[in-house]
């Protein structure tokens, strides 16, 4: 795509691609008017398909290989000044933090380039050379965002120099029409996953993982006895734990009362199955997958950690989402159970309650939002 005179110039910079970030696509999509997006990976090689390019958007492949990319390289600083240089760029967006680095560096050789830097998540190093190289380098920052205001915290902490008003919360959204409609009714979604069409089903998304807290959620299924209120426990994902989980369901003699589906491409047909949500995290930084299942209507019951409680605080507060302790089998089993309890009147308010409060993650949120920092950090 071919920049005009008064479009802003953005160049959004990766390490590494691996596989469509449909949140990333949805920002430069759409934001198309007034802005020219230009896409640069530093490590890898083009695979045959992908959207931005697909869709025509300028992308670039620096062609490093990952591992060296573990030492500086100054090769890179100079192929990213000549893309500066030769699309008249006005921002960096680099994403995640060797990004992060190498954008800082490049932006000293052009004056009035401003860098951006974005924070996905709670998961990173803590260690004393990164906060070195961030106190080195975060001062040739514009803005740094965050995906949620415990993000934020984090950054903040870590960091203990930097000025908080120069870390943004942008909330990240999703397509909220995609989970609302899958084009399944409940009982053709339950036949799709072999899962039990008269039981009250539960779910959860993510990795088979420690973080993921599943030997928890395990244990609190059973101590609640919700197998015997003609519940079923449906897990999406992979993972290596998947075998020591399958082995803990066995020994609590709940193995028939749980599936393991693996990992599951379509997301809005496996809710479509479902009749409530479950995270038991130890710790997340946005969870997006809390975000679809509140857009496909289900009642949610979550850790009270990372930025957890800023998507479900208003919903737990007029009882129609339950925030729990992260290691308290007990107390989340109980949720649990308060929810399948509900009634006819209380599953219809929180039905009401979660279509209205989800509006706040909308993918248009989130772009307007991200337009307003552009035009702010451009402006300063």
């Amino acid at each position: 795509m071919e920049k005009s005179d008064k479009e802003i110039t953005i160049l959004h910079l990766w390490s590494s691609f691996k596989g469509d970030y449909e949140l990333f696509n949805q920002v430069v999509m759409g934001l198309s008017a007034g802005y020219h997006h230009i896409i640069c990976f530093m490590s890898g090689q083009a695979p045959p398909r992908e959207v931005l390019h697909d869709a025509g958007y300028q992308v670039h492949w620096l062609g490093h290989k990952k591992g060296r990319l573990r030492t500086f390289r100054s090769r890179v600083v100079r192929q990213l000044s000549s893309l500066v240089a030769a699309n008249d760029v006005d921002i960096i967006h680099a994403h995640r933090h060797k990004a992060t680095v190498y954008a800082a560096l490049t932006a000293r050789r052009h004056e009035r380039l401003k860098v951006i830097s974005s924070v996905h998540g709670l998961e990173r190093s803590r260690g004393l050379f990164r906060k070195i190289t961030n106190r080195l380098l975060w001062p040739r920052l514009s803005r740094i965002i965050a995906v949620s205001g415990a993000v934020k915290g984090d950054i903040v902490a870590q960091n203990p120099w930097l000025d908080p008003q120069r870390v943004e919360v942008v909330y990240n959204g999703i397509n909220i029409k995609r989970f609302q409609g899958s084009g399944l009714d409940k009982k053709e979604a339950r036949r799709l996953f072999a899962l039990p069409e008269q039981a009250w089903i539960w779910g959860a998304v993510g990795r088979l993982a420690p973080v993921k807290n599943h030997q928890t959620l395990l244990a609190a299924w059973a101590a609640a006895g919700l197998g015997e209120l003609g519940c079923h426990l449906a897990l999406a994902g992979d993972g290596d734990l998947h075998d020591s989980l399958a082995a803990q369901a066995d020994d609590l003699g709940i193995a028939d009362q749980v599936t393991f589906l693996g990992h599951i491409a379509e997301v809005p047909m496996f809710l479509k199955a479902l009749d409530g949500f479950v995270m038991p995290s130890l710790h997340e930084g946005f969870p997006l997958a809390i975000l679809e299942a509140l857009a496909a209507e289900l009642p949610v019951v979550a850790s009270r950690v990372g930025g957890i409680p800023e998507i479900l605080r208003e919903l737990a507060d007029q009882g129609h989402a339950f925030l729990v302790a992260s290691r308290h089998d007990k107390e989340l089993g109980e949720a649990m159970k308060n929810v399948v309890q509900w009634s006819a009147v209380q599953r219809r308010q929180a039905v009401e309650h979660v279509a209205e409060n989800i509006q706040r993650f909308s993918g248009q949120a989130m772009i307007d939002h991200m337009a307003r920092l552009y035009r702010q950090v451009l402006a300063g």
